[in-house]
């Protein structure tokens, strides 16, 4: 993914790390910029736009995106200026989203066009990629954030956006406490992040965070979820900090463990057997990337060699953080 100027860079996407469904209930979450992909908005003549499904679509989501921001911005709802009409002007003029970020995978898709979009027509300066962002900036940029991705979901947490936009690491401790965290300066002994590929992305209305909120709704559900998952998951993260690799390992299994027995409707049906599999021969451990339901799971190993030929080279992708 080349940089086409200075006015439009390229914004990565971002992995959830931990925090998946866990940040809903008050837990923490560790959410880093991902290079691997990413997207920059591009021109293109009408003649090649017209010949192009791919870049008609996207030319025509940002038209749409634009009208939705405008009467976000009438309505009041949009905090923060963008100049809207600019943006109309250069869609007509070809403009589109150019990004190889797969949709469906919990990479952030419409997070980087998010941040793309407010780098380039934000009425107001940015701190984007320079790391110097302050704590009321960031809380003021998630906000924007939010309001401009629930134009893809319907409603949006701004995290997404937020990494991608400043192309930083995120440790977020609660509703507006979070803020750029250095990535451990040691690396972790004998223990490898991966990408599993489970070979469908999750489907667009797939309606997994509203079925998670509906299942906090009986006490014994939610008090597991409050006891044991932002447990483990806040345990994962603070070793992956401070680069203790054995309290990561033991505590990854315990997150896998308990997704797999109380989240089953978030992973598919065919990564069962796998998942059960690498827990129990301690080989491997996986949790779920974003809401989960297809595109990529998170994996954790000793050996990546031998979980990749195990679970299948083509579909395990080591992750560089």
């Amino acid at each position: 993914m080349r940089m086409d100027t200075a006015q439009n860079p390229v914004f990565p996407a971002k992995l959830l790390l931990f925090g998946e469904y866990s940040i809903v209930i008050g837990g923490q979450g560790l959410t880093v910029p991902y290079k691997a992909y990413g997207g920059a908005l591009q021109f293109v003549r009408t003649n090649i736009l017209n010949k192009s499904e791919e870049i008609r679509q996207s030319n025509d989501t940002l038209r749409n995106f634009a009208q939705y921001l405008l009467q976000q911005q009438q309505s009041g709802a949009l905090p923060e200026g963008v100049d809207t009409a600019q943006l109309q002007t250069d869609v007509q003029q070809g403009l589109y989203f150019h990004s190889n970020i797969p949709h469906g995978y919990g990479l952030g898709s419409s997070g980087a066009l998010c941040a793309a979009v407010y780098y380039r027509y934000a009425m107001h300066g940015n701190a984007a990629g320079t790391g110097k962002a302050s704590a009321d900036t960031i809380v003021g940029l998630r906000g924007i954030f939010a309001q401009m991705e629930s134009f893809f979901h319907g409603a949006s947490s701004g995290i997404d956006p937020l990494v991608c936009y400043l192309q930083q690491p995120l440790h977020i401790i609660g509703e507006s406490n979070l803020h750029v965290v250095n990535m451990p300066e040691n690396k972790l002994e004998n223990l490898h992040f991966f990408l599993y590929e489970t070979g469908k992305p999750r489907p667009a209305n797939s309606g997994l965070v509203p079925l998670f909120l509906e299942k906090c709704k009986n006490p014994e559900f939610a008090e597991i979820c409050r006891l044991y998952l932002t447990k483990y998951n806040n345990n994962c993260i603070d070793a992956y900090l401070r680069s203790d690799s054995a309290m990561l390992w033991e505590n990854a299994r315990r997150l896998s463990h308990f997704e797999l027995v109380h989240f089953e409707p978030m992973i598919p049906g065919h990564m069962l057997q796998e998942w059960r599999r690498g827990l129990n021969r301690r080989q491997f451990y996986l949790k779920l990337c974003g809401a989960g339901g297809g595109g990529y799971m998170l994996g954790l190993c000793k050996n990546l060699p031998e979980t990749a030929q195990h679970l299948g080279e083509n579909r395990v992708q080591e992750l560089t953080l």
